[in-house]
């Protein structure tokens, strides 16, 4: 990562040339570039004489990274993996009578939520993210309990029925969970240093986007802590824990 491309050309090299002294090589052609900025930006990155791939979106880990910032198209992707995932159970186990709904969930918690959820500790979720993820949870759940949206159950007693937390509930915990584990991170860890950064830019006309800080300071003002005396509990992983799952 750096912040021009002149800083990232340095890095390559540098890299390449550490990796040629323990008898590695990059492949040029699995190597992309991106960047990251509200505006398109061709950026020229080589390694021995050969361009290397800009590309808009980059696939990490199983996370969908975007030029843009943006998480839509990461969050679109677990959605519609989670739906393939119900299309090709629902008849043939969650739709089955003969199976207990205690073995139906513990597939919801083992399978379908952890699809729908990963990598949500970084979300940034809009109200219609959240209609989106809450919809395609209740998909589910519906189907175990045996009611559809005509019977006009609401969604608490559906999972209080069924004994199981809401999602959206369970991905703020994951994100304080992550924040308390920032907070406690050494200063000098490339991980908190890129957090801690300040972007340096003129700011828009109109309603700034929400950031992840933003988010997690609601989340800590809903449970009657501050950003301050948030981070002092932080300290204490096993406070800390108590804190955000209590």
């Amino acid at each position: 990562m750096a912040a021009s491309e002149k800083e990232l050309q340095k890095n390559i090299d540098m890299w390449k040339e550490v990796l040629g002294e323990n008898g590695m090589k990059i492949n040029v052609k699995k190597t992309k570039t991106m960047a990251i900025t509200e505006e398109q930006q061709k950026i020229n990155i080589q390694i021995d004489g050969v361009r290397l791939e800009q590309v808009q979106y980059f696939d990490y880990l199983g996370v969908l990274i975007e030029g843009s910032g943006k998480q839509d198209k990461e969050i679109e992707k677990r959605i519609e993996n989670t739906m393939k995932v119900y299309h090709s159970i629902n008849k043939s186990f969650i739709n089955k009578r003969e199976i207990s709904t205690k073995t139906k969930m513990n597939v919801y918690q083992a399978v379908y939520k952890p699809i729908l959820t990963y990598g949500c500790e970084t979300w940034i979720l809009t109200r219609q993210h959240k209609s989106k993820i809450q919809a395609t949870e209740m998909k589910y759940l519906r189907r175990v309990r045996g009611v559809t949206k005509m019977d006009r159950m609401r969604s608490e007693q559906i999972r209080k029925d069924l004994g199981v937390q809401s999602v959206l509930e369970f991905i703020e915990q994951r994100q304080l969970s992550w924040w308390g584990h920032l907070q406690r991170m050494n200063n000098s860890r490339q991980v908190k240093r890129i957090w801690e950064a300040k972007i340096q830019a003129k700011r828009r006309r109109g309603r700034p986007r929400e950031t992840w800080d933003s988010a997690a300071e609601k989340a800590l003002e809903n449970r009657g802590k501050s950003w301050q005396e948030a981070k002092l509990i932080a300290r204490d992983k096993k406070q800390w824990r108590k804190f955000v799952y209590k």
